[in-house]
């Protein structure tokens, strides 16, 4: 059995997942089967801890990657499995540890010969076509492996065949739910190195019938109409809400549809006015430590790692007599930029989430968090410049006053309002407030998400007042209803947990829940099309910089639709 160090620590940790300052998740990278019934355990700034939970019984253990290894883990006796002693993992027992060698040499001598990463053998793909010739031997016996193999030529033509049939797959699935709901669409340019070809990427995110977001589709040069998304129907206008930078080009071209501003965007812009050279002339403490830069988060994460090792790095650099390269740096100036920075770092780490995170409900909640930070930090005279350069670009770029001219989009707002625990929107006025509740009422008669009593009401009884005349269930009697409903203290607040209660609660607001469809798809950045790109770059490198076009779309697209 897995034995923690230290039972004090392993029950605090247990403490904090029940209370829910601790959470857990799957990790992206661990091959082992034993993480189908483990979890990471997290902090609340969703920093891994050196625990690991069992996802039955909840029992935490000591775990790291480097030291203990999932060995441990595996002997775990789970209490919830009734009538069993030990988790059950996949058995290996007919590969022989004579077996794994020759393999392992072979791989090497893959690697080398063709001249590919180590993390080639670990691929979705390579492992499902290793699978598949060995699936095969099984059927018909030894084979020469050089007469299943196919030329490259037939791989790409095959590719469009295979492209085709996975749009055709898709429009059957996607249409229907966004003719009703609509969808989310985040966009941007990018230029490759070699023929300075132009891609204009869209990922398209909706929730299904499940209730689960949806961020499948990754384009280039793909008409969206396809999909089921027409810009040209006067129906389809109002539920199509693009998200991306603020390029001139971008903005011109969305004019007349709902555009939203890349949030990590905007960050990165307030960060870049407050560093600017004229503000740092009368911040001479800051200047000798932060140039002007367009990447915040890098810098971020420079000036954290050197504050984290400097004990270090000062102790090689006096060693070879170089301590001058780090003497003049102020550690306690050092502390107070890392700690100015950091908010906004993890800011834009959430917006910026992956495709599974509900990110454009965090909006106000970080614009918010991170006014109050700055109009603090206006205090500490060496950041007094910066800081006070930060309050007014905020204010400027994400007020939380509606009136102001780029206040947060007000579906960012009805985002906030749709995620149960947030729903009292407790960090606004009442006049702000008061906003979003026309807002929600204004989207709903105009998205034509006003439901007719005509499904099996839940055994919970509706306040008097709750129903029209006509027998509609009116937008403000579910709000006001929606408001006063008492949450289960166990439910958990994660993207999932939100989607699967109004799932749950459907029936109860009708109205809400279609509307939640619509505007909880929406994320706060256009990150997922920059990931687009950075898969693009390693589609289009120096030893295949003259594919088609048509051909870097296609692989693109398959990359982000096969299972």
């Amino acid at each position: 059995m897995a034995e923690p160090v230290d039972g004090t620590q392993v029950s605090a940790v247990e403490n904090a997942l029940k209370t829910g300052e601790y959470s857990t998740i799957k990790p992206t990278a661990g091959k082992s089967d034993v993480w189908q019934s483990f979890s990471i355990v997290i902090n609340g700034d969703r920093n891994r801890l050196p625990f690991a939970c069992c996802d039955k019984c909840n029992k935490v253990f000591v775990y790291s990657s480097h030291k203990s290894g999932t060995s441990g883990l595996k002997r775990h006796r789970c209490t919830a499995l009734k009538g069993q002693t030990k988790l059950s993992f996949t058995s290996t027992t007919k590969v022989t540890n004579n077996l794994k060698k020759e393999t392992t040499e072979k791989c090497v001598q893959f690697v080398c010969k063709d001249i590919r990463p180590f993390d080639t053998v670990s691929g979705q793909g390579f492992s499902k076509l290793a699978q598949h010739l060995v699936d095969t031997a099984a059927k018909i016996g030894k084979f020469d492996v050089k007469e299943m193999l196919p030329h490259p030529t037939t791989i790409s033509r095959h590719i469009e065949e295979e492209a085709i049939q996975q749009k055709r797959s898709l429009v059957d699935i996607m249409t229907e739910t966004i003719s009703k709901y609509g969808c989310a669409v985040t966009t941007d340019i990018w230029t490759e190195n070699y023929r300075k070809t132009s891609f204009l990427s869209a990922t398209i995110h909706y929730i299904d019938d499940s209730y689960n977001l949806v961020s499948r589709v990754s384009l280039l040069f793909q008409n969206l109409r396809v999909f089921g998304i027409d810009c040209t129907c006067t129906n389809m206008v109002n539920k199509i809400v693009f998200v991306t930078d603020r390029g001139a080009n971008m903005v011109s071209s969305l004019r007349d549809f709902t555009r939203i501003n890349c949030s990590a965007h905007i960050l990165n812009v307030i960060l870049s006015s407050a560093f600017a050279t004229a503000v740092m002339e009368n911040a001479c403490e800051v200047s000798q430590l932060i140039t002007d830069e367009t990447r915040w988060n890098s810098v971020f994460d420079m000036t954290d790692s050197v504050l984290q090792q400097f004990e270090e790095i000062s102790t090689i650099l006096l060693e070879n007599n170089q301590y001058g390269k780090i003497g003049c740096i102020n550690k306690n100036m050092l502390t107070t930029v890392v700690s100015f920075l950091k908010p906004f770092k993890d800011a834009t780490n959430d917006l910026e989430s992956d495709s599974s995170t509900l990110s454009g409900s965090l909006v106000l909640p970080w614009s918010v968090k991170l006014m109050m930070h700055c109009t603090d930090a206006v205090a500490i005279p060496a950041l007094t410049e910066v800081a006070s350069v930060c309050v007014r670009r905020l204010n400027e770029l994400m007020s939380t006053d509606n009136s102001a001219p780029n206040a947060v989009h007000r579906l960012y707002r009805v985002a906030t309002f749709l995620t149960p625990k947030l729903r009292h929107l407790k960090m606004l006025d009442n006049y702000a407030r008061a906003d979003v509740m026309n807002a929600v009422k204004e989207l709903i008669a105009n998205l034509m998400f006003e439901s007719k009593n005509d499904e099996p009401q839940p055994p919970a009884k509706r306040d008097k007042g709750s129903m029209a005349k006509d027998g509609t269930t009116t937008a403000e009697s579910e709000i006001n209803d929606y408001l006063s409903v008492k949450l289960d203290t166990t439910e958990e607040s994660g993207s999932h947990q939100v989607l699967q209660w109004w799932k749950n609660h459907r029936l109860e607001f009708p109205s809400l829940s279609k509307l939640a469809r619509h505007v909880l798809c929406i994320p706060a950045s256009s990150a997922p099309s920059e990931r687009a790109f950075s898969v693009c770059g390693r589609i289009l490198e120096e030893r295949r910089s003259v594919l088609k076009p048509s051909t870097v779309s296609n692989i693109l697209f398959l990359h982000g639709n096969l299972k």
